[in-house]
Protein backbone atom coordinates (compact mmCIF):
# COMPACT_ATOMS: atom_id res chain seq x y z
CA UNK A 1 0.00 0.00 0.00
CA UNK A 2 1.22 3.50 -0.79
CA UNK A 3 2.37 5.29 2.37
CA UNK A 4 -0.32 7.67 3.56
CA UNK A 5 2.04 10.63 3.60
CA UNK A 6 2.79 10.29 -0.12
CA UNK A 7 -0.76 10.06 -1.41
CA UNK A 8 -1.77 12.92 0.85
CA UNK A 9 1.20 15.07 -0.14
CA UNK A 10 0.76 14.56 -3.87
CA UNK A 11 -3.02 15.04 -3.64
CA UNK A 12 -2.71 18.21 -1.59
CA UNK A 13 -0.13 19.73 -3.92
CA UNK A 14 -2.06 18.69 -7.02
CA UNK A 15 -5.29 20.06 -5.57
CA UNK A 16 -3.82 23.44 -4.63
CA UNK A 17 -1.74 23.78 -7.80
CA UNK A 18 -4.77 22.56 -9.68
CA UNK A 19 -6.92 25.36 -8.36
CA UNK A 20 -4.16 27.85 -9.15
CA UNK A 21 -3.66 26.57 -12.69
CA UNK A 22 -7.39 26.21 -13.18
CA UNK A 23 -7.93 29.82 -12.21
CA UNK A 24 -5.00 30.99 -14.31
CA UNK A 25 -5.85 29.05 -17.45
CA UNK A 26 -9.61 28.62 -17.19
CA UNK A 27 -10.27 32.26 -18.04
CA UNK A 28 -10.72 31.32 -21.69
CA UNK A 29 -13.15 28.55 -20.70
CA UNK A 30 -15.30 30.71 -18.46
CA UNK A 31 -15.28 33.56 -20.96
CA UNK A 32 -16.57 31.40 -23.81
CA UNK A 33 -20.04 33.04 -23.54
CA UNK A 34 -18.43 36.49 -23.74
CA UNK A 35 -16.12 35.61 -26.62
CA UNK A 36 -18.67 33.70 -28.71
CA UNK A 37 -21.31 36.33 -27.97
CA UNK A 38 -19.22 39.37 -28.97
CA UNK A 39 -16.82 37.94 -31.56
CA UNK A 40 -17.59 36.20 -34.85
CA UNK A 41 -16.22 32.70 -35.67
CA UNK A 42 -13.79 34.40 -38.08
CA UNK A 43 -12.51 36.76 -35.33
CA UNK A 44 -11.99 33.85 -32.96
CA UNK A 45 -10.37 31.85 -35.76
CA UNK A 46 -7.83 34.66 -36.25
CA UNK A 47 -7.22 34.92 -32.50
CA UNK A 48 -6.73 31.17 -32.05
CA UNK A 49 -4.26 30.98 -34.92
CA UNK A 50 -2.19 33.79 -33.40
CA UNK A 51 -2.56 32.24 -29.96
CA UNK A 52 -1.14 29.04 -31.43
CA UNK A 53 1.81 31.03 -32.80
CA UNK A 54 2.23 32.47 -29.31
CA UNK A 55 2.41 29.06 -27.64
CA UNK A 56 4.94 27.75 -30.15
CA UNK A 57 7.22 30.81 -30.01
CA UNK A 58 7.10 30.83 -26.20
CA UNK A 59 8.93 27.48 -26.17
CA UNK A 60 11.97 29.16 -27.73
CA UNK A 61 11.70 32.16 -25.41
CA UNK A 62 12.05 29.87 -22.40
CA UNK A 63 15.14 28.09 -23.80
CA UNK A 64 14.09 24.89 -22.04
CA UNK A 65 14.95 26.66 -18.78
CA UNK A 66 11.76 25.69 -16.93
CA UNK A 67 12.84 22.07 -16.61
CA UNK A 68 16.49 23.02 -16.05
CA UNK A 69 15.57 25.45 -13.31
CA UNK A 70 13.49 22.89 -11.41
CA UNK A 71 16.22 20.26 -11.60
CA UNK A 72 19.19 22.45 -10.67
CA UNK A 73 17.33 24.49 -8.05
CA UNK A 74 16.06 21.35 -6.30
CA UNK A 75 19.52 19.75 -6.53
CA UNK A 76 21.27 22.85 -5.10
CA UNK A 77 22.63 22.15 -1.61
CA UNK A 78 22.38 25.62 -0.06
CA UNK A 79 20.69 28.99 -0.45
CA UNK A 80 23.71 30.54 -2.16
CA UNK A 81 23.62 27.94 -4.92
CA UNK A 82 19.86 28.30 -5.23
CA UNK A 83 20.26 32.06 -5.59
CA UNK A 84 22.78 31.57 -8.38
CA UNK A 85 20.44 29.19 -10.21
CA UNK A 86 17.44 31.53 -9.93
CA UNK A 87 19.24 34.76 -10.83
CA UNK A 88 21.17 33.26 -13.72
CA UNK A 89 18.02 31.72 -15.16
CA UNK A 90 15.93 34.86 -14.73
CA UNK A 91 18.43 37.25 -16.30
CA UNK A 92 19.34 34.86 -19.13
CA UNK A 93 15.71 34.46 -20.20
CA UNK A 94 15.08 38.19 -19.71
CA UNK A 95 17.92 39.16 -22.03
CA UNK A 96 17.05 36.72 -24.80
CA UNK A 97 13.36 37.60 -24.53
CA UNK A 98 14.06 41.26 -25.28
CA UNK A 99 15.99 40.25 -28.39
CA UNK A 100 13.31 37.81 -29.57
CA UNK A 101 10.49 40.33 -29.00
CA UNK A 102 12.23 42.99 -31.08
CA UNK A 103 12.71 40.52 -33.93
CA UNK A 104 9.06 39.45 -33.87
CA UNK A 105 7.84 43.06 -33.73
CA UNK A 106 9.77 44.08 -36.85
CA UNK A 107 8.92 40.87 -38.72
CA UNK A 108 5.21 40.94 -37.83
CA UNK A 109 4.00 41.45 -41.41
CA UNK A 110 6.33 38.75 -42.74
CA UNK A 111 4.80 36.32 -40.24
CA UNK A 112 1.30 37.13 -41.50
CA UNK A 113 2.46 36.45 -45.05
CA UNK A 114 3.90 33.10 -43.99
CA UNK A 115 0.64 31.95 -42.40
CA UNK A 116 -1.49 33.68 -45.06
CA UNK A 117 -4.08 35.27 -42.76
CA UNK A 118 -7.25 36.55 -44.38
CA UNK A 119 -6.80 40.05 -42.89
CA UNK A 120 -3.03 40.59 -42.84
CA UNK A 121 -3.16 44.13 -41.45
CA UNK A 122 -5.23 43.06 -38.46
CA UNK A 123 -3.06 39.98 -37.94
CA UNK A 124 0.14 42.05 -38.04
CA UNK A 125 -1.30 44.40 -35.40
CA UNK A 126 -2.06 41.46 -33.09
CA UNK A 127 1.41 39.98 -33.62
CA UNK A 128 3.00 43.29 -32.56
CA UNK A 129 0.96 43.16 -29.35
CA UNK A 130 2.04 39.54 -28.98
CA UNK A 131 5.71 40.49 -29.22
CA UNK A 132 5.39 42.57 -26.03
CA UNK A 133 3.19 40.01 -24.28
CA UNK A 134 5.74 37.26 -24.93
CA UNK A 135 8.39 39.06 -22.87
CA UNK A 136 6.19 39.29 -19.76
CA UNK A 137 4.83 35.79 -20.31
CA UNK A 138 8.34 34.31 -20.32
CA UNK A 139 9.70 36.21 -17.30
CA UNK A 140 6.77 35.82 -14.92
CA UNK A 141 7.00 32.03 -15.03
CA UNK A 142 10.23 31.78 -13.03
CA UNK A 143 9.11 33.35 -9.74
CA UNK A 144 6.09 31.05 -10.01
CA UNK A 145 8.38 28.08 -10.72
CA UNK A 146 10.32 29.00 -7.61
CA UNK A 147 7.19 28.47 -5.52
CA UNK A 148 6.75 25.04 -7.11
CA UNK A 149 10.37 24.10 -6.44
CA UNK A 150 10.01 25.14 -2.79
CA UNK A 151 6.68 23.29 -2.56
CA UNK A 152 4.64 26.39 -1.68
CA UNK A 153 1.35 25.68 -3.45
CA UNK A 154 -0.77 27.93 -1.21
CA UNK A 155 1.27 31.00 -2.08
CA UNK A 156 1.03 30.03 -5.74
CA UNK A 157 -2.74 29.78 -5.34
CA UNK A 158 -3.14 33.24 -3.76
CA UNK A 159 -1.24 34.93 -6.59
CA UNK A 160 -3.23 32.99 -9.16
CA UNK A 161 -6.55 34.03 -7.64
CA UNK A 162 -5.70 37.73 -7.76
CA UNK A 163 -4.27 37.34 -11.27
CA UNK A 164 -7.55 35.76 -12.35
CA UNK A 165 -9.54 38.70 -10.98
CA UNK A 166 -7.31 41.12 -12.90
CA UNK A 167 -7.70 39.11 -16.09
CA UNK A 168 -11.48 38.81 -15.81
CA UNK A 169 -11.98 42.46 -14.95
CA UNK A 170 -10.04 43.74 -17.94
CA UNK A 171 -11.63 41.25 -20.33
CA UNK A 172 -15.08 42.60 -19.46
CA UNK A 173 -13.82 46.20 -19.39
CA UNK A 174 -12.06 46.09 -22.76
CA UNK A 175 -14.73 44.04 -24.57
CA UNK A 176 -18.01 45.36 -23.15
CA UNK A 177 -17.13 48.93 -22.14
CA UNK A 178 -14.39 49.91 -24.62
CA UNK A 179 -15.71 47.65 -27.42
CA UNK A 180 -12.26 46.30 -28.29
CA UNK A 181 -11.96 43.30 -30.58
CA UNK A 182 -9.90 40.17 -29.86
CA UNK A 183 -6.85 42.27 -28.93
CA UNK A 184 -8.67 42.75 -25.62
CA UNK A 185 -7.80 39.15 -24.72
CA UNK A 186 -4.08 39.87 -25.16
CA UNK A 187 -4.24 43.13 -23.20
CA UNK A 188 -6.04 41.48 -20.30
CA UNK A 189 -3.61 38.59 -20.10
CA UNK A 190 -0.62 40.92 -20.27
CA UNK A 191 -1.90 42.95 -17.32
CA UNK A 192 -2.58 39.83 -15.25
CA UNK A 193 0.87 38.29 -15.80
CA UNK A 194 2.50 41.67 -15.13
CA UNK A 195 0.83 41.63 -11.73
CA UNK A 196 2.06 38.07 -11.09
CA UNK A 197 5.56 39.05 -12.17
CA UNK A 198 5.78 42.04 -9.82
CA UNK A 199 4.44 40.13 -6.82
CA UNK A 200 6.54 37.08 -7.66
CA UNK A 201 9.75 39.11 -7.84
CA UNK A 202 9.00 40.73 -4.49
CA UNK A 203 8.38 37.37 -2.84
CA UNK A 204 11.47 35.78 -4.40
CA UNK A 205 13.79 38.72 -3.74
CA UNK A 206 16.04 36.75 -1.37
CA UNK A 207 17.08 34.59 -4.32
CA UNK A 208 17.79 37.57 -6.61
CA UNK A 209 21.45 38.54 -6.60
CA UNK A 210 24.32 39.56 -8.84
CA UNK A 211 25.73 36.04 -8.57
CA UNK A 212 25.31 35.37 -12.28
CA UNK A 213 27.24 32.69 -14.07
CA UNK A 214 27.65 32.50 -17.84
CA UNK A 215 29.06 29.02 -17.40
CA UNK A 216 25.99 27.93 -15.46
CA UNK A 217 23.65 29.60 -17.95
CA UNK A 218 25.19 27.59 -20.78
CA UNK A 219 25.00 24.48 -18.59
CA UNK A 220 21.29 25.04 -17.95
CA UNK A 221 20.64 25.64 -21.64
CA UNK A 222 22.63 22.52 -22.56
CA UNK A 223 20.50 20.45 -20.18
CA UNK A 224 17.24 22.09 -21.16
CA UNK A 225 17.76 22.53 -24.90
CA UNK A 226 16.29 19.13 -25.68
CA UNK A 227 13.14 20.25 -23.87
CA UNK A 228 12.88 23.17 -26.30
CA UNK A 229 12.41 20.66 -29.07
CA UNK A 230 10.29 18.32 -26.96
CA UNK A 231 8.07 21.26 -26.05
CA UNK A 232 7.96 22.34 -29.68
CA UNK A 233 6.95 18.87 -30.84
CA UNK A 234 4.24 18.61 -28.17
CA UNK A 235 2.83 22.01 -29.08
CA UNK A 236 2.79 21.17 -32.76
CA UNK A 237 0.88 18.00 -31.93
CA UNK A 238 -1.59 20.07 -29.86
CA UNK A 239 -1.89 23.06 -32.17
CA UNK A 240 -1.08 22.10 -35.76
CA UNK A 241 -4.67 21.01 -36.36
CA UNK A 242 -5.74 24.68 -36.39
CA UNK A 243 -3.31 25.50 -39.19
CA UNK A 244 -4.30 22.42 -41.19
CA UNK A 245 -7.96 23.35 -40.77
CA UNK A 246 -7.09 26.85 -42.00
CA UNK A 247 -5.29 25.32 -44.99
CA UNK A 248 -8.11 22.95 -45.93
CA UNK A 249 -11.08 25.15 -44.90
CA UNK A 250 -11.15 28.72 -43.51
CA UNK A 251 -10.87 30.78 -40.32
CA UNK A 252 -14.59 30.33 -39.55
CA UNK A 253 -14.09 26.56 -39.15
CA UNK A 254 -10.97 27.22 -37.08
CA UNK A 255 -13.01 29.48 -34.79
CA UNK A 256 -15.77 26.88 -34.32
CA UNK A 257 -13.26 24.07 -33.73
CA UNK A 258 -11.12 26.09 -31.30
CA UNK A 259 -14.12 27.22 -29.24
CA UNK A 260 -15.24 23.61 -28.77
CA UNK A 261 -11.66 22.59 -28.08
CA UNK A 262 -11.74 25.05 -25.17
CA UNK A 263 -14.76 23.21 -23.75
CA UNK A 264 -12.67 20.04 -23.62
CA UNK A 265 -9.73 21.95 -22.19
CA UNK A 266 -11.31 21.63 -18.76
CA UNK A 267 -9.75 18.13 -18.81
CA UNK A 268 -6.51 19.78 -19.90
CA UNK A 269 -6.62 21.96 -16.81
CA UNK A 270 -6.91 18.87 -14.60
CA UNK A 271 -4.00 17.24 -16.43
CA UNK A 272 -1.93 20.43 -16.20
CA UNK A 273 -2.48 20.65 -12.45
CA UNK A 274 -1.19 17.10 -12.08
CA UNK A 275 1.84 17.81 -14.27
CA UNK A 276 2.68 20.91 -12.24
CA UNK A 277 2.87 18.95 -9.02
CA UNK A 278 4.17 15.73 -10.58
CA UNK A 279 7.51 16.96 -11.98
CA UNK A 280 8.98 18.40 -8.75
CA UNK A 281 7.28 15.59 -6.81
CA UNK A 282 8.92 12.69 -8.64
CA UNK A 283 12.28 14.52 -8.72
CA UNK A 284 12.13 14.70 -4.92
CA UNK A 285 11.01 11.05 -4.84
CA UNK A 286 13.98 9.66 -6.77
CA UNK A 287 15.94 8.54 -3.68
CA UNK A 288 12.99 6.86 -1.99
CA UNK A 289 13.43 3.03 -2.09
CA UNK A 290 9.65 2.59 -2.43
CA UNK A 291 9.32 4.95 -5.40
CA UNK A 292 8.32 2.24 -7.91
CA UNK A 293 5.40 1.08 -5.75
CA UNK A 294 4.33 4.66 -5.10
CA UNK A 295 4.47 5.51 -8.82
CA UNK A 296 2.49 2.37 -9.74
CA UNK A 297 -0.30 3.22 -7.29
CA UNK A 298 -0.41 6.84 -8.44
CA UNK A 299 -0.66 5.69 -12.07
CA UNK A 300 -3.72 3.54 -11.28
CA UNK A 301 -5.46 6.36 -9.42
CA UNK A 302 -4.60 8.77 -12.21
CA UNK A 303 -6.30 6.51 -14.75
CA UNK A 304 -9.34 6.17 -12.48
CA UNK A 305 -9.58 9.95 -12.05
CA UNK A 306 -8.95 10.65 -15.73
CA UNK A 307 -11.63 8.25 -16.92
CA UNK A 308 -14.06 9.55 -14.31
CA UNK A 309 -13.51 13.10 -15.60
CA UNK A 310 -13.82 11.88 -19.20
CA UNK A 311 -17.20 10.29 -18.50
CA UNK A 312 -18.44 13.28 -16.49
CA UNK A 313 -17.47 15.93 -19.05
CA UNK A 314 -18.60 13.81 -22.01
CA UNK A 315 -22.02 13.30 -20.43
CA UNK A 316 -22.64 16.84 -19.21
CA UNK A 317 -20.73 19.39 -21.32
CA UNK A 318 -23.03 19.31 -24.36
CA UNK A 319 -26.31 19.59 -22.39
CA UNK A 320 -24.77 22.30 -20.19
CA UNK A 321 -23.63 24.59 -23.01
CA UNK A 322 -27.06 24.40 -24.66
CA UNK A 323 -28.95 25.56 -21.58
CA UNK A 324 -30.41 29.00 -22.21
CA UNK A 325 -29.94 31.60 -19.44
CA UNK A 326 -32.00 34.70 -20.13
CA UNK A 327 -31.50 34.30 -23.87
CA UNK A 328 -27.77 33.48 -23.62
CA UNK A 329 -26.12 30.09 -24.15
CA UNK A 330 -22.75 29.23 -22.63
CA UNK A 331 -21.66 28.40 -26.19
CA UNK A 332 -23.35 30.45 -28.89
CA UNK A 333 -25.40 28.22 -31.21
CA UNK A 334 -23.26 29.32 -34.18
CA UNK A 335 -20.53 27.11 -32.67
CA UNK A 336 -22.58 23.96 -31.86
CA UNK A 337 -21.55 22.19 -35.06
CA UNK A 338 -18.19 21.46 -33.43
CA UNK A 339 -19.47 19.74 -30.28
CA UNK A 340 -18.68 16.29 -31.69
CA UNK A 341 -14.94 16.91 -31.18
CA UNK A 342 -15.28 17.32 -27.39
CA UNK A 343 -15.12 13.61 -26.35
CA UNK A 344 -12.17 13.03 -28.71
CA UNK A 345 -10.19 15.94 -27.27
CA UNK A 346 -11.01 14.85 -23.72
CA UNK A 347 -9.36 11.50 -24.42
CA UNK A 348 -6.41 13.24 -26.06
CA UNK A 349 -5.80 15.22 -22.88
CA UNK A 350 -6.03 12.05 -20.80
CA UNK A 351 -3.37 10.22 -22.81
CA UNK A 352 -1.23 13.35 -22.82
CA UNK A 353 -1.30 13.25 -19.01
CA UNK A 354 -0.50 9.52 -18.95
CA UNK A 355 2.52 10.15 -21.20
CA UNK A 356 3.81 12.63 -18.63
CA UNK A 357 3.78 10.03 -15.84
CA UNK A 358 6.15 7.90 -17.89
CA UNK A 359 8.78 10.68 -18.03
CA UNK A 360 10.22 9.41 -14.75
CA UNK A 361 12.19 6.60 -16.42
CA UNK A 362 14.25 8.86 -18.73
CA UNK A 363 14.74 11.37 -15.88
CA UNK A 364 15.84 8.79 -13.31
CA UNK A 365 18.25 7.15 -15.75
CA UNK A 366 19.53 10.41 -17.32
CA UNK A 367 18.25 9.36 -20.74
CA UNK A 368 15.96 12.29 -21.49
CA UNK A 369 17.18 12.26 -25.10
CA UNK A 370 14.81 9.32 -25.55
CA UNK A 371 11.85 11.65 -25.03
CA UNK A 372 13.19 13.96 -27.73
CA UNK A 373 13.35 11.12 -30.25
CA UNK A 374 9.89 9.78 -29.38
CA UNK A 375 8.18 13.18 -29.52
CA UNK A 376 9.91 13.88 -32.83
CA UNK A 377 8.30 10.68 -34.06
CA UNK A 378 4.96 11.91 -32.72
CA UNK A 379 5.45 15.21 -34.54
CA UNK A 380 5.85 13.42 -37.88
CA UNK A 381 2.91 11.07 -37.20
CA UNK A 382 0.67 14.02 -36.31
CA UNK A 383 1.51 15.91 -39.51
CA UNK A 384 0.70 12.84 -41.61
CA UNK A 385 -2.55 12.15 -39.73
CA UNK A 386 -3.73 15.74 -40.15
CA UNK A 387 -3.11 15.53 -43.91
CA UNK A 388 -5.02 12.25 -44.12
CA UNK A 389 -7.92 12.81 -41.72
CA UNK A 390 -8.92 16.49 -42.07
CA UNK A 391 -9.86 16.34 -45.79
CA UNK A 392 -11.98 13.26 -45.06
CA UNK A 393 -13.53 14.10 -41.66
CA UNK A 394 -13.06 17.85 -41.17
CA UNK A 395 -13.03 18.98 -37.54
CA UNK A 396 -13.44 15.43 -36.25
CA UNK A 397 -10.44 14.42 -38.34
CA UNK A 398 -8.35 17.14 -36.71
CA UNK A 399 -9.34 15.92 -33.25
CA UNK A 400 -8.71 12.27 -34.15
CA UNK A 401 -5.23 13.14 -35.44
CA UNK A 402 -4.35 14.49 -31.99
CA UNK A 403 -5.88 11.50 -30.17
CA UNK A 404 -4.18 8.85 -32.34
CA UNK A 405 -0.85 10.63 -31.97
CA UNK A 406 -1.02 10.59 -28.17
CA UNK A 407 -2.12 6.96 -28.17
CA UNK A 408 0.91 5.96 -30.22
CA UNK A 409 3.20 8.14 -28.07
CA UNK A 410 1.87 6.56 -24.89
CA UNK A 411 2.53 3.00 -26.03
CA UNK A 412 5.99 3.86 -27.37
CA UNK A 413 7.11 5.77 -24.26
CA UNK A 414 5.73 2.99 -22.07
CA UNK A 415 7.60 0.26 -23.95
CA UNK A 416 10.89 2.15 -23.81
CA UNK A 417 10.44 3.21 -20.17
CA UNK A 418 9.85 -0.35 -19.05
CA UNK A 419 13.14 -1.39 -20.61
CA UNK A 420 15.23 1.21 -18.79
CA UNK A 421 13.29 1.51 -15.49
CA UNK A 422 10.78 -1.31 -15.07
CA UNK A 423 7.74 -0.63 -12.90
CA UNK A 424 5.18 -3.32 -12.05
CA UNK A 425 1.84 -1.69 -12.81
CA UNK A 426 -1.42 -3.28 -11.65
CA UNK A 427 -2.76 -4.32 -15.05
CA UNK A 428 -5.77 -6.12 -13.64
CA UNK A 429 -7.06 -2.93 -12.06
CA UNK A 430 -6.17 -0.82 -15.09
CA UNK A 431 -8.07 -3.23 -17.38
CA UNK A 432 -11.16 -3.08 -15.15
CA UNK A 433 -11.04 0.72 -15.16
CA UNK A 434 -10.78 0.89 -18.94
CA UNK A 435 -13.44 -1.74 -19.65
CA UNK A 436 -15.98 -0.26 -17.25
CA UNK A 437 -15.48 3.23 -18.72
CA UNK A 438 -15.92 1.98 -22.30
CA UNK A 439 -19.09 0.06 -21.46
CA UNK A 440 -20.66 3.00 -19.64
CA UNK A 441 -19.76 5.36 -22.49
CA UNK A 442 -21.51 3.03 -24.95
CA UNK A 443 -24.55 2.95 -22.67
CA UNK A 444 -24.58 6.77 -22.67
CA UNK A 445 -24.72 6.80 -26.47
CA UNK A 446 -27.73 4.48 -26.37
CA UNK A 447 -29.41 6.76 -23.83
CA UNK A 448 -28.67 9.86 -25.91
CA UNK A 449 -30.08 8.57 -29.18
CA UNK A 450 -32.59 5.87 -28.25
CA UNK A 451 -34.05 6.62 -24.81
CA UNK A 452 -37.18 8.74 -25.09
CA UNK A 453 -37.49 11.41 -22.43
CA UNK A 454 -36.71 14.97 -21.50
CA UNK A 455 -33.20 16.39 -21.14
CA UNK A 456 -33.52 15.97 -17.37
CA UNK A 457 -34.25 12.25 -17.75
CA UNK A 458 -31.04 11.89 -19.73
CA UNK A 459 -29.06 13.87 -17.16
CA UNK A 460 -30.32 11.67 -14.33
CA UNK A 461 -29.30 8.59 -16.33
CA UNK A 462 -25.84 10.05 -16.90
CA UNK A 463 -25.44 10.75 -13.21
CA UNK A 464 -26.38 7.15 -12.43
CA UNK A 465 -23.72 5.95 -14.88
CA UNK A 466 -21.08 8.03 -13.04
CA UNK A 467 -22.14 6.53 -9.72
CA UNK A 468 -22.04 3.02 -11.22
CA UNK A 469 -18.47 3.62 -12.44
CA UNK A 470 -17.37 4.65 -8.95
CA UNK A 471 -19.30 1.89 -7.18
CA UNK A 472 -18.15 -0.94 -9.46
CA UNK A 473 -14.47 -0.03 -9.21
CA UNK A 474 -14.71 0.37 -5.46
CA UNK A 475 -16.59 -2.95 -5.11
CA UNK A 476 -13.97 -4.77 -7.21
CA UNK A 477 -11.26 -3.15 -5.05
CA UNK A 478 -9.72 -1.38 -8.03
CA UNK A 479 -9.80 1.79 -5.99
CA UNK A 480 -10.48 2.25 -2.30
CA UNK A 481 -12.83 5.10 -1.51
CA UNK A 482 -11.98 4.73 2.16
CA UNK A 483 -8.48 5.88 1.34
CA UNK A 484 -9.91 9.29 0.51
CA UNK A 485 -10.19 9.89 4.25
CA UNK A 486 -6.41 10.12 4.25
CA UNK A 487 -6.57 13.13 1.97
CA UNK A 488 -8.55 15.15 4.47
CA UNK A 489 -6.79 14.06 7.65
CA UNK A 490 -4.40 16.49 9.27
CA UNK A 491 -1.70 14.04 10.06
CA UNK A 492 0.50 12.35 7.48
Amino acid sequence: MMPKSYIKELFSHTAVYGVGIFLNRAVAFFLIPLYTGYFSPADLGLFNLIQSVWFVICIFYLLGMETSFLKFFIDAENEKEKSTVFSTTLFSVGLTSVIFSLIIYFLSYDITELINFDDKTKAAFLIKILSLLLFFDAIYRFPMLLMRAELKPKLYLIISVVSLVVNLFFNFYFIIILKYNVEAIFYSYMLSVSFSLIVGLILSRKFISIRLSLRNALRYIAFGNKFIYIGFFILVIDLSDRFFLKYFTDEVIVGIYSSNYKLASIMGLAVASFKFSWTPYFLNLSKNPENKKIISDIFTYLIFTGLLLFLFFTFFIEPAVKINFFGINFLNENFWSGLSVVPIILLSYLFSGLCSTLDIAPFYTNKTYILLLIYAEGFIINIVLNFLLIPAYGMNGAALATLFTYLLLFFHIFAVSQKIYKIDYNWRNIAVLGLSAVLLYLVSIIIKYYVIGSRWVHLICYLLLILIYIYVNNYLKVIKLGRLKILFSRGS
